[in-house]
């Protein structure tokens, strides 16, 4: 049941122009369909369906010192070129590439969750894992480096994952940043909708229902038990089990409308009081040009990391102040992708700041009200910054080759995925709400099961797909299966 008239949520696209430019809401980059996402695409069926393509290189990393580009599978190349930059850090820059690396190496080894003997031997089959398990990214970095000018380079992902290296899990950036290092970058093509319809098409297929511009306004209850959920338009649907990939803080919302006491289990309140410890992860400020001439021949780089200073701790708290002059800047020129990403004669770009919710709460009542003048007064001003300073740093004569602008706000992503605050990676991220400490697919309502950034493992493309498969596996292991 979805609420949006397309499935989805972030990975979905639309169309301006009349179709002359087709843009991505948010893919930038995941692991390929025949590496880290085989076995969730192939349980689900659609492996032969969903084509990625290799990205041509990891990223592109600019600061005020230094231009790098990071090779797709070849950490060794990016450990010389740093050791090359800062050679007085050279056994530090190994150190670190060492650890993270061993961390998504040892996450790619066989593991039982349910075995107890596994379990034991957990710390010494899996001792990076074990070791960085209480550490943050900027303890790791602490063991490694600390000229602030590399420990920027070494943290440039941190915006994927929503925190600055102070407050990051530094497992969470181990085992993502060197699943990107060790297996490359890969891109949904032609765009990230094409991954939700043909999981949409997979349950059809599969003898399901798919009901689009639809809300469940109800999760019932009886005896602890889920019964069903109530539809917007009154309908009701039994059911034995439903696993929700709405946000947690919504779905334990709809459990208790409408709901006897004696109905809910004994442990609904701790677990309510358990979850509002954690907070909604940053949203994003997003602006997608049109421009009406082809740029992948004479501008680098596919994912274009900007920083304006070497501090990501400022950079994260002008993140949450939505201040498009020392957040830094995340610039995406899809047509580096592949040939054809763009109709002939044009391209498509993509900038991107994190922001928090607090600078747009102040226009929440009036713009669902339908009131925008001072909202989009606001949101135009901080995307015409956000286009100067990418003509500057990235793409010169940008502005004067722009035919369509599109911006988005926290707002826009409450709007379309009703996630609270317009987050993107579900939780933060956090060292309460992580790796081993990270909310469960499994809740203490019996037959409700949790599939979204929201839980575990945590946000990410193909950290939701995992999450669904880890809801199912829970789901068959209740009803014996």
């Amino acid at each position: 049941i979805e609420q949006h008239d397309r499935p989805g949520g972030y990975a979905t696209s639309f169309d301006r122009k009349g179709g002359k430019y087709r843009f991505d809401v948010s893919l930038h980059a995941t692991a390929g369909a025949k590496g880290g996402l085989k076995a969730f695409l192939e349980g689900a069926g659609v492996l032969e369906k969903v084509e990625t393509v290799e990205l041509p290189e990891l990223c592109r990393i600019i600061t005020p010192e230094h231009d790098l580009i990071w090779p797709q599978r070849n950490p060794a190349a990016i450990v010389e070129q740093l050791a090359q930059t800062f050679p007085s850090e050279a056994e530090g820059i190994q150190g670190f590439f060492d650890e993270i690396l061993g961390v998504i190496d040892e996450a790619t080894k066989s593991f039982d969750r349910d075995s107890w003997w596994d379990l034991i031997r957990f710390p010494m089959t899996h001792k990076n894992m074990w070791s960085i398990r209480k550490d943050t990214l900027a303890q790791v970095l602490d063991r490694y480096t600390h000229d602030p000018r590399l420990r920027t380079i070494l943290s440039a992902f941190w915006p994927y994952y929503g925190l600055p290296p102070s407050k990051l899990s530094g497992f969470i950036y181990a085992v993502a940043t060197a699943g990107f290092l060790r297996f490359g970058a890969h891109y949904v093509k032609q765009r990230s909708q094409d991954l939700s319809d043909a999981l949409m098409q997979a349950v059809e297929n599969a003898g399901g229902q798919v009901l689009l511009d639809t809300e469940v306004i109800d999760i019932t209850l009886k005896d602890g038990a889920v019964t069903g959920v109530v539809l917007d338009n009154g309908k009701k649907l039994n059911a034995k089990a439903v696993i929700s990939n709405a946000s947690v803080p919504t779905t334990v919302d709809l459990l208790a409308r409408d709901t006897a006491p004696e109905d809910l289990p004994r442990k609904a309140t701790q677990y309510a009081e358990k979850i509002k410890a954690y907070r909604p992860s940053l949203s994003t400020f997003l602006v997608w040009l049109g421009l009406n001439r082809e740029i992948s021949k004479r501008v680098k780089g596919y994912e274009i990391f900007v920083s304006e200073h070497y501090d990501p701790e400022q950079s994260y708290q002008a993140c949450l102040a939505c201040d498009p002059h020392k957040s830094g800047l995340g610039v995406t020129i899809y047509d580096n992708a592949f040939d054809g990403y763009s109709t002939p004669g044009t391209s498509t770009v993509q900038l991107l700041i994190l922001s928090g919710y607090g600078p747009w709460k102040q226009y929440e009542d009036d713009y669902f009200a339908g009131r925008k003048k001072a909202y989009l007064e606001h949101k135009e001003q901080i995307a015409h910054a956000l286009i100067d300073q990418a003509e500057k740093r990235v793409i010169p004569g940008l502005s004067s080759m722009i035919e369509v602008v599109e911006a988005a706000t926290p707002l826009t992503n409450v709007y379309y995925t009703r996630n609270p605050e317009g987050a993107i990676y579900g939780y933060e991220q956090s060292m309460n709400n992580a790796y081993m400490n990270r909310l469960q697919n499994t809740t203490p309502y019996k037959g409700l099961y949790l599939a979204s950034a929201w839980t575990n493992p945590g946000g990410g493309f193909q950290p939701c797909l995992d999450s669904g498969a880890q809801a199912f596996n829970a789901l068959v292991k209740d009803w014996g299966g």
